[in-house]
């Protein structure tokens, strides 16, 4: 991979207070095109705050966040939708009267349009 290619993803100085807890601080991170990325730690470590604040799911504190060089605002896990990037939660009790298939498409299931309805498909 050319490393004069511009990242796909890029967050910069993210940091993340919960009132006086300080769960990420200046984080910087760059994700390419095509690159597969793993991200460890020990507990603790902010890797899920780090992928929720890149969700959408939670505003970083300060810290910007970048799509295909384009500085992004996410209000909601809608809009990093919107931009092509998801995220399974770590959390198993979503709904957990539904199979791991629907629960990962929950609120985006498939549809097929007849009219001016919508019918879910599986």
């Amino acid at each position: 991979m050319s490393t004069f290619q511009n990242p796909l993803l890029e967050a910069k100085g993210i940091t993340k207070y919960f009132g006086t807890i300080t769960a990420l601080e200046n984080v910087d991170l760059k994700v390419h095109a095509g690159e597969c990325l793993g991200v460890v730690g020990d507990n603790g470590a902010g890797k899920s705050t780090l992928m929720k604040v890149l969700s959408g799911l939670y505003k970083p504190s300060s810290g910007s966040l970048y799509f295909q060089g384009k500085e992004e605002i996410l209000e909601s896990p809608k809009d990093s939708q919107n931009l092509g990037l998801e995220m399974v939660y770590q959390d198993l009790a979503l709904a957990g009267n539904l199979p791991i298939g629907e629960n990962i498409f929950l609120g985006r299931e498939p549809t097929k349009k007849y009219w001016f309805l919508k019918i879910f498909r599986f």
